[in-house]
């Protein structure tokens, strides 16, 4: 009987251990990742969002659960010029979704997100 408490104790600790992410990947500006969501595998990963500017029209973005990908960036943001293009991947595992593209913005770059979305939004 203790063993079936110790694996059922073990079993829900487990599943609560895991993270939520948003995942996907976009190519075009002023779409966003985060339609979709997926339950990490391991304790262990922590929930991404890349993006990438390519030109003025197009621009990367993608996001998942990972945690080799995490492994320089655990919950920040940093960023890099690869290929003559700036790139910013940003991990957390604060919570379930804390992968969305508001989390790791300050207050003001939120607030002008928020502004272009719903001028998005309106625009059609």
């Amino acid at each position: 009987m203790n063993n079936f408490k110790f694996v059922l104790t073990f079993a829900v600790f487990g599943v609560a251990m895991t993270l939520e992410c948003y995942t996907g990947y976009t190519y075009l500006a002023a779409q966003s990742v985060g339609t979709t969501k997926e339950t990490c595998k391991h304790a262990t990963d922590y929930c991404y969002n890349m993006t990438a500017d390519i030109s003025s029209l197009s621009e990367v973005k993608g996001g998942g659960c990972s945690s080799t990908r995490c492994f320089l960036a655990r919950n920040k943001c940093i960023k890099q010029i690869v290929a003559g293009k700036q790139i910013q991947f940003c991990c957390c595992n604060t919570g379930d979704l804390c992968n969305s593209k508001l989390t790791n913005l300050g207050f003001f770059e939120k607030s002008k997100q928020r502004a272009k979305d719903l001028f998005d939004m309106l625009r059609g």
